[in-house]
């Protein structure tokens, strides 16, 4: 059944901006995963669409499709798909005191045949206690420091560090793991953790530190902890062996546990 906004995420969207024509729209649709089209419904497609068309030729676009009553909200974030791209988008929303609730991962092939990714974010405040609401010109902003990221003019690594230095180190509660069975031929890894701000951050830069190309997620989190799945290959795309998956996991193990010395 598909995800109907109204129904699940109750809240407004109202933007002014202008929408995509018909065609584009049904071609965002059929260039989409089959799973994303079982998971949302054709009007939030179309808004999907939307932020697609509206990104043009920048790296990088992000919009509010939803405002939810309590001040979080739906992002729906385009850029040129890339490895280390979540690595970014993560860093973009930490720089901007943004927790993930939950994210879905995509990709597609555009006309012009170009690999873009199309990510959904269910994002809070970091504070309880900060509550503005995000609205669109923040989404604007976040799409900006992640065409700046990827365009090498801010480092992912300094907002890495600045995280870091704020956590407490604790291997409590921390379970990193290989599925036992592959998904299609790709490695799923299993993170749980307590949930903290930029836990996502740190789990997906230490995936692109170790050569890791993230080809779909799950992220969610869940009374205070932060469950993600990811299914990975190498940056050519050959299989992870078992070597290197008993590599990946102890160094994402060691990033979540191990705060700035």
């Amino acid at each position: 059944m598909p995800l109907d906004a109204d129904f699940l995420w109750p809240g407004t969207h109202a933007d002014g901006a202008v929408g995509p024509p018909e065609d584009f729209v049904e071609a965002f649709a059929s260039s989409m995963p089959s799973r994303y089209r079982v998971l949302f419904d054709p009007r939030t497609i179309r808004r999907h669409a939307a932020v697609s068309y509206r990104r043009g030729d920048r790296p990088a676009h992000a919009e509010v499709w939803r405002s939810l009553a309590d001040g979080s909200a739906a992002l729906c974030v385009v850029a040129d798909d890339r490895p280390g791209l979540l690595s970014a988008i993560a860093a973009a929303l930490i720089s901007h005191r943004l927790d993930v609730i939950t994210a879905l991962v995509f990709s597609r092939v555009d006309p012009r045949g170009h690999c873009e990714a199309v990510d959904i974010f269910w994002v809070c405040r970091d504070s309880a206690e900060d509550a503005d609401a995000i609205d669109a010109a923040e989404a604007v902003s976040i799409g900006e420091v992640l065409s700046a990221i990827l365009a090498g003019n801010i480092s992912v690594e300094d907002i890495v560090c600045r995280t870091q230095a704020s956590r407490t180190s604790s291997e409590a509660g921390i379970v990193v793991r290989f599925e036992d069975t592959d998904e299609g031929g790709l490695a799923v890894l299993s993170v749980e953790a307590p949930d903290r701000p930029g836990v996502l951050l740190a789990i997906t830069h230490e995936l692109f530190q170790q050569g890791t190309q993230i080809v779909r997620s799950l992220v969610r989190t869940a009374r205070g902890r932060a469950f993600n799945s990811f299914e990975l290959v190498e940056f050519s795309g050959a299989p992870l062996s078992i070597d290197r998956r008993d590599q990946i996991r102890a160094a994402v193990f060691a990033s979540l546990a191990l705060g700035e010395q």
